[in-house]
């Protein structure tokens, strides 16, 4: 077997802790105010499920949507420590559900953290709300 120079060997552990420092960081949850911000006033459009998912945040704690060809929800959002929380209407049974906010690549991962856990949403923000919203 090869011997690594120790000079070697220093670099390829730092480049293998650096890789796994990015690892960790793009897996960890956003806080409440990074949610915040990052939602008010625009629009999520994603999936669910294998169906298109749109979801537009309002300020004032309403959110309204779309999921697949279901037709249209109402539903209210808040921040709960650090965890995003909505109620929509009559999708997910007019369940609350709450989930975290992880950075995937260009998009985001809404990681469901009921007791109870329902499927996982996926999508990227969209600056702004569509029109007829």
């Amino acid at each position: 077997m090869p011997r690594i120079p120790s000079s070697g060997l220093a670099v390829t552990l730092a480049i293998f802790l650096g890789v796994l420092s990015r690892q960790s960081q793009a897996q960890e949850a956003l806080s409440g105010d990074q949610v915040r911000a990052l939602i008010t006033g625009n629009t999520l459009q994603g999936s669910f499920m294998a169906n298109p998912l749109t979801m537009v945040f309002y300020a004032d704690g309403v959110v309204r949507g779309s999921i697949g060809m279901t037709g249209s929800d109402d539903g209210t959002w808040e921040i709960e420590d650090d965890n995003y929380c909505n109620q929509w209407v009559t999708y997910f049974s007019g369940v609350r559900r709450c989930y975290q906010w992880v950075r995937q690549g260009d998009g985001y991962l809404l990681k469901n953290v009921d007791s109870f856990r329902v499927r996982n949403i996926q999508g990227r923000i969209e600056k702004g709300k569509p029109k007829g919203y």
